[in-house]
């Protein structure tokens, strides 16, 4: 008789022991960890990839020309010189024939909008943008001759805003604002 409940006490004593320690230990703490270390796997991925972006990128700013590097900064740099930025626009503006009156700056940020041509990330924040409105007096001509000036200049400019104040002089009051970009 014991050699027939034996085997059936041992079946429910393993079952037992697997309901209550080996199932619940597997998938409960060992779940948790093996969950933690799929994370942890998948973030060295991550990392292990980021790491030969960068330096594949590194090594293509490095091949580029000394000269082709500060174009590029100027082109889209990391911050913005607002002194640098009027000086700028001052010169475009006197070599156009046109006299600058007033400055006004206002900085913005965009998400999720067209930024020069390109949709910007949202949350990413790759790029920030500045508005500045200047006031000039000048002729048609000389009105061209600027905005002609701002489009081939290295800086990303958007025109934004104008506003043309009528005379009878044929010198008339121009009121644009401008969207300047760079890099954060």
């Amino acid at each position: 008789m014991i050699g027939r409940i034996l085997p059936i006490f041992v079946l429910l004593l393993a079952g037992g022991i697997f309901f209550a320690y080996i199932h619940p230990t597997y998938t409960g703490a060992v779940a948790i960890q093996r969950a933690k270390l799929k994370s942890y796997d998948s973030a060295l991925a991550a990392a292990q990839t980021f790491r030969q972006k960068e330096s594949e990128l590194v090594q293509r700013q490095e091949a580029l020309p000394e000269n082709g590097r500060a174009r590029m900064e100027v082109f889209l740099p990391d911050g913005v010189d607002n002194v640098q930025l009027i000086v700028d626009l001052n010169a475009l503006a006197s070599r156009a024939g046109m006299r600058i009156a007033d400055f006004d700056i206002n900085k913005t940020q965009f998400k999720d909008e067209i930024v020069a041509g390109r949709v910007a990330p949202e949350g990413a924040g790759a790029t920030d943008s500045l508005e500045i409105t200047v006031s000039a007096l000048g002729s048609y001509s000389a009105f061209r001759t600027f905005l002609e000036g701002v489009e081939f200049s290295l800086r990303p400019m958007d025109l934004v805003g104008l506003t043309i104040q009528d005379s009878e002089t044929g010198v008339y009051t121009y009121e644009m604002t401008f969207r300047i970009y760079w890099l954060r």
